[in-house]
């Protein structure tokens, strides 16, 4: 009976670190993947909020559904920018580099400084 117990509790020990919510990994940041794409195209563009929406929650220790409106809104907006014009694409971009600074240490600078220059490479390419 005694090895039961233990296994039930066993159990229930593992039950509870299941339940905690864990870290996303931190995403592969690769100079050559992020500088060998034209960020006029759609599949760049989103390579590109793709990596740093990971970047970001990985320093935040979780997906943020705010951060991700704000990625959504800048693909919506570089998608549409023939349409909409450059300032509405810039509108687009500026909160979701403030929402990067915001979360900017000394511990994450590389980091975060990479989501930001994929920030402004998006931002600005169309305007070539």
């Amino acid at each position: 009976m005694g090895s039961v117990v233990a296994l039930n509790e066993f159990k229930r020990a593992l039950g509870k670190r299941a339940r905690r919510p864990s870290v996303p990994e931190r995403p592969s940041i690769r100079g050559s993947e992020i500088w060998g794409r034209d960020y006029t195209d759609v599949e760049a563009m989103v390579f590109g909020l793709l990596k740093v929406r990971d970047i970001a929650a990985h320093h935040a220790g979780r997906k943020d559904a705010e951060f991700d409106q704000l990625c959504l809104n800048a693909l919506d907006a570089a998608y549409r920018v023939e349409d909409h014009g450059l300032p509405n694409l810039k509108e687009a971009v500026k909160p979701l580099k403030e929402a990067l600074l915001d979360m900017l240490t000394e511990d994450n600078k590389r980091d975060i400084s990479w989501a930001l220059v994929l920030c402004d490479l998006i931002e600005k390419s169309p305007a070539r």
